[in-house]
């Protein structure tokens, strides 16, 4: 009797432990969501660097980052990568990473930028993977020691293991300036439709990056 009593007994204890958890998680759901962006997050920039360089994809954000890095005399050098054109038949009618850059310096008043683009051996980076090919070939030609990418806050942590993979035998030190916006932060991306979809995309592209050697190709530039 005794045993069935236990046996019936735990069903109950079990339900009620995770009713508890759920309850917890429920309770501190602000603070375990933020905790879960901020890992994503990195922004371990440092001055001595010898080129800023802003990757494609949000120029937005990242043209604005670097730009406040370089007034900031983090490097004397500012670069933007060669993105890969998505339609050829009307390239024409968009604005390019330089053209964009120029207007935003110009925009604040400030027009001695010495700006400059990373040739891609490859036609066009798809890929933070390319991004950080490009810029190896481009930084040992150029014997840097230390260089500071830029992109979007929450792409830092995968941008940066895609360089470090990259330039791991290098002997030139990468280092991640990160770009905000104006829509969400670590603190309240759950709550729009921008915040969820960017940390829901890195909770599956990071762990892609970090077991591929080399470039995935099932990832493509964001």
């Amino acid at each position: 009797m005794l045993g069935m009593e236990g046996t019936n007994f735990r069903p109950w204890s079990y339900m009620f432990g995770a009713l508890i958890v759920l309850l917890l998680v429920w309770l501190f759901r602000a603070f375990i969501l933020t905790c879960y962006a901020n890992f994503f997050f990195i922004d371990n920039a440092s001055k001595g660097a010898d080129a800023i360089i802003i990757l494609s994809g949000g120029k937005v954000t990242r043209t604005p980052k670097g730009i406040d890095l370089w007034q900031n005399s983090f490097a004397p050098l500012i670069f933007l990568t060669d993105e890969k054109q998505r339609n050829s038949d009307y390239q024409h009618l968009k604005i390019s990473n330089l053209e964009f850059a120029r207007r935003v310096a110009k925009h604040s008043y400030i027009n001695n930028i010495p700006w400059a683009v990373i040739p891609s051996i490859s036609g066009g980076s798809t890929s933070t993977f390319d991004e950080a090919e490009d810029t190896l070939i481009f930084a040992k030609k150029r014997k840097w020691k230390h260089i500071i990418i830029v992109t979007d806050h929450f792409h830092t942590r995968r941008a940066l293991h895609a360089f470090k993979k990259a330039f791991r035998k290098s002997g030139i030190k990468v280092e991640v300036g990160a770009a905000k916006n104006d829509i969400f932060d670590a603190t309240n991306w759950w709550t729009c439709d921008s915040g969820i979809s960017s940390i829901v995309l890195e909770t599956i592209k990071y762990p892609i990056y970090v077991f591929w050697k080399t470039e995935p190709k099932i990832i493509r530039n964001n």
